[in-house]
């Protein structure tokens, strides 16, 4: 090969490697996870106002931020796609609630010093820096260009979506729709003079939120964010929400299953230092329905998944705290024989064996009249799922059992301020 072939197949490598994995000069500085969606695998259309596929469309995700800092980049998602996804232009902007952009905030992003790409099957893309400071809790738009026909493979989420052509620079969108939709970005992360420790909230529906007021953070882990942000000692963490509505810990359907998900949607969060479990109701209600497709599943093959996720995350030094699996009696696949896997479960979980320590998310939620239920007042009309005030005694819980006086990240939080 000559030495100009040479030149230009580093350079490409440089190049290809940047778009894939980063920079040497980006792993330089403290990055961490100010915001994450877990990727989801492409889905059909199965309702009224959604959409799968974009063509000559701008699309913009608008998402709040659990950390600031001085510099930004997005990660892209391709990972659990069916085919190569191309896109045009991307901005990066701060935003109001609805998708208004702040004037002269707009920045346009590059991907190994090129704007726009091909995103391969079963990759994931981060943007270069760009110098911009963004503060916590503040909104940010995230506008991708689609020229041509493309399928992205992500979480859904309610988008804007503009009228044919790149818009992605414009501030306000006057027409358009607001339809559920794949989000291309699954993550942002900062960058900031000093480390800041993350806590990933690992798990189902009961960790995404489901039953909360749409789009004013109710969910458990944006709770505990507020919660955390009051208190001098403990407002340098992050809380990261990884929950999948309707995810499993043995099996694989909203999304793949927990066993498979957990390296990336947890370990690999930029400054985990900690995670909080909750899954595990999804395998056991689908377990004993008839319309299950696992058939019976008793409590051994649950605690086998979190005696592998706990291995796991020890190995990566990390901390996992399990939390005790919450009422379902009066949901649509509650059993009588899944009740007792639940109780076992939590038997288990309530002992400690082998891991960090305990939330105890049942007993904050349960009626104690009748402890396989709900208390009415803290839960969505399902008997599954908490609502607002249900999932603020969630966040008030992983506060008590983790960060009062005396608590581990308690200490951990005394340890990171006397560096």
């Amino acid at each position: 090969m000559s030495a100009g072939r040479r030149i230009r197949a580093a350079a490409h490598a440089t190049a290809a490697c940047a778009l894939l994995f980063g920079s040497p000069a980006w792993a330089a500085g403290h990055w961490t996870a100010a915001w994450y969606s877990p990727p989801y695998p492409t889905t059909a259309v199965w309702g009224c106002n959604q959409q799968r596929t974009f063509s000559h469309q701008s699309v913009r995700q608008v998402v709040q931020l659990q950390a600031g800092g001085d510099r930004v980049r997005v990660r892209l998602t391709n990972e659990l796609g069916l085919s190569p996804v191309r896109f045009g232009e991307v901005t990066l902007a701060v935003s109001s609630p609805n998708g208004v952009l702040r004037k002269g905030t707009v920045h346009v992003l590059t991907f190994g010093g090129r704007q726009g790409g091909r995103i391969p099957v079963g990759k994931a893309w981060l943007s270069d820096p760009v110098a911009m400071r963004v503060h916590r809790f503040e909104n940010i738009a995230i506008s991708v260009y689609y020229p041509s026909g493309a399928a992205p493979a992500g979480h859904l989420a309610n988008l804007w979506v503009s009228p044919s052509g790149n818009h992605v620079t414009e501030a306000v969108w006057s027409q358009g729709g607001r339809p559920q939709a794949p989000e291309l970005a699954s993550g942002v992360e900062i960058s900031s003079p000093h480390p800041r420790p993350v806590l990933v909230a690992f798990g189902d529906s009961i960790t995404e939120g489901f039953c909360s007021t749409p789009g004013t953070h109710r969910d458990y882990p944006a709770q505990l964010e507020r919660l955390l942000a009051k208190h001098a000692r403990d407002r340098h963490w992050v809380v990261i929400n990884s929950g999948i509505s309707g995810n499993r810990l043995l099996h694989n359907g909203a999304g793949p299953k927990a066993l498979a998900r957990f390296k990336r949607d947890a370990l690999d969060i930029p400054g985990v230092r900690a995670i909080v479990l909750l899954e595990g109701i999804n395998d056991i209600g689908w377990a004993y329905d008839p319309r299950g497709d696992t058939g019976p599943l008793p409590a051994s093959a649950i605690i086998g998944a979190y005696r592998d996720l706990i291995h796991r995350a020890h190995a990566h030094g990390i901390k996992i705290y399990l939390g005790t699996l919450t009422p379902y009696m009066g949901a649509t696949y509650e059993h009588p024989r899944g009740e007792q896997v639940r109780e076992q479960v939590n038997a288990w979980i309530r002992k400690g064996h082998g891991f960090d320590g305990v939330v105890h998310f049942d007993g904050a939620l349960r009626d104690p009249r009748h402890p396989h239920h709900y208390r009415g007042a803290d839960q969505c009309g399902d008997d599954l799922h908490p609502n607002d005030a249900g999932y603020h005694l969630m966040a008030e819980t992983v506060y008590r059992d983790l960060f009062a006086p005396g608590k581990p990240l308690a200490r951990a939080a005394l340890a990171h301020a006397k560096r």
